[in-house]
């Protein structure tokens, strides 16, 4: 301790209600199994009760991770937790938040999206922090401290983001990761194409 001063604890890692709306809600209306739904409210995540106000991480990595299986039981996990990041920027767009932060897309372009990054992702949870590293006109590296399989949800996410913003000559590549962190590379075509 410094100065008779207790360190400070770190802050438990949240997910807000949108993205749990959005995936869960909204981007699987009708399409969660009452079996799921039975794993899921065991692990603290009650679909047939108002949201909670936050998420803790590991609860919702858990949720994610038995609804890949359940739902994409042929994909190797990559793909269908990747499938799942889509399928919630399409539930998503259906929330009051989501629509307002979609709807620009288009106007401001994907360079610009790139860049609103951290405050897109802080409005779904309270740890997101991103590094953006420009490689062209239209290609960036995009690094998140995202942990585990989780990188290839939010590679879902921001596949499905940039083709909002810029259409569908778009790519979100994994090209480095460790335990708590993953480097995308972000590539996307000229408006209209």
């Amino acid at each position: 301790m410094l100065g008779g001063m207790a360190p400070m604890a770190t802050a438990e890692k949240l997910v807000f209600p949108t993205i749990v709306e959005g995936l869960f809600v909204r981007g699987l209306s009708g399409k969660v199994p009452f079996a799921l739904k039975e794993q899921l409210r065991k692990e603290g995540l009650d679909l047939d009760r108002p949201l909670q106000p936050a998420y803790s991480l590991d609860t919702w990595t858990r949720c994610v991770a038995l609804t890949a299986k359940a739902l994409h039981p042929e994909q190797p996990e990559q793909v269908a937790w990747r499938m799942l990041g889509e399928r919630m920027i399409d539930g998503y767009r259906d929330t009051m938040v989501g629509r307002a932060l979609l709807g620009v897309l288009r106007l401001i372009g994907p360079k610009r999206m790139l860049l609103r990054t951290q405050h897109s992702f802080r409005t779904g949870n309270n740890y997101t922090e991103v590094r953006i590293t420009e490689r062209g006109e239209r290609e960036a590296d995009l690094w998140l401290n995202e942990p585990g399989l989780l990188r290839y949800f939010k590679q879902g996410v921001m596949l499905a983001t940039v083709r909002a913003a810029s259409g569908p000559a778009t790519q979100v590549d994994v090209v480095q990761f460790d335990d708590d962190s993953v480097t995308y590379r972000v590539s996307w075509g000229a408006p209209g194409s």
